[in-house]
């Protein structure tokens, strides 16, 4: 048992030495040290329990033990734990372009992910405007969702960030637009409306004209009403920006998926994607009013 045991000792601890010996040389930028671990048998890809060199070395900020590791082999891709992602991420979080662009330029996936949220999505919120070009340029899906909904446009406008958001309109965002429901307002279940709503809106909004506490303005007399009119309460500038008031249209627009039809609202809900559920909800919204507006 003992012979088992110092075969072991003597075979692993070589092993984990040079482990070690890579990981510490990576976290500093040693690239002398890199070479020498990785000579003496020390695995490229090896994770010290949490992430690989690599992803040490770009964390560090050190470009050139980044990229001595990638030409010895590194994953660019590895990300051992979901929760930090691929050596991408920590490359964003710095805004280091040099690292972003040698990464891509070695094959990153520009769609990478960390807790379901993109490498898009991360840029975009920072206003990283040079990280967003190299990401959109290397595939980066320009409409990619969170695993809430947010798409790097919403998140871009919620943060006011606007050279980001005007690139990232400009390089093929789409922005869906519903088909009109006003004619199928009459013939929609104002009570289904009324459960629907109880069920998406009354946790933020009131169906009353007294105000209340509630986070959002009351949808009372909403239809029809100018939009961002309501005293006393705050809006996003997406929605200022919405000239006129709420017709039926527009309220099946902005209910569609307010992130996605109107990105930078403050409303992050999903919505009502479902077009039977929504004209029912707007039906109902109609009602709440002392002289409903007529149908169309």
């Amino acid at each position: 048992m003992r012979g088992v045991l110092l075969f072991i000792l003597l075979v692993l601890a070589p092993i984990a030495s040079h482990a070690a010996a890579i990981h510490d040389a990576a976290k500093t930028g040693d690239v002398a040290a890199i070479a020498a671990a990785l000579d003496a048998g020390a695995d490229v890809d090896e994770s010290d329990g949490q992430a690989t060199p690599l992803y040490l070395a770009v964390r560090g900020g050190h470009f050139a033990a980044a990229k001595l590791l990638i030409e010895r082999g590194a994953d660019v891709n590895a990300a051992p734990t979901p929760g930090l992602g691929p050596a991408l991420m920590p490359a964003l979080a710095k805004r280091r372009i040099d690292l972003i662009n040698l990464l891509l330029e070695r094959g990153a996936n520009p769609n990478s992910q960390r807790n379901r949220e993109n490498a898009l999505h991360i840029a975009a919120r920072s206003g990283c405007l040079d990280c967003v070009k190299a990401l959109v340029e290397a595939g980066a899906d320009v409409n990619a969702k969170t695993k809430d909904g947010k798409t790097p446009l919403h998140l871009a406008k919620f943060k006011g960030q606007r050279e980001v958001a005007d690139y990232l309109i400009a390089h093929g965002v789409i922005l869906p637009t519903p088909a009109p429901i006003a004619k199928k307002l009459v013939a929609a279940d104002v009570e289904k409306g009324r459960a629907s709503f109880s069920r998406l809106c009354a946790y933020c909004h009131n169906a009353v004209p007294d105000e209340g506490a509630n986070q959002g303005p009351t949808l009372w007399n909403v239809v029809g009403r100018d939009k961002a009119s309501v005293a006393k309460r705050r809006y996003s500038d997406a929605l200022l920006a919405w000239q006129g008031v709420w017709t039926y249209e527009d309220l099946n627009k902005f209910l569609l998926e307010p992130m996605l039809t109107t990105p930078g609202v403050y409303m992050e809900v999903p919505g009502a994607p479902d077009e039977t559920e929504r004209t029912n909800i707007i039906a109902y919204l109609r009602t709440l009013s002392d002289k409903p507006i007529p149908l169309p």
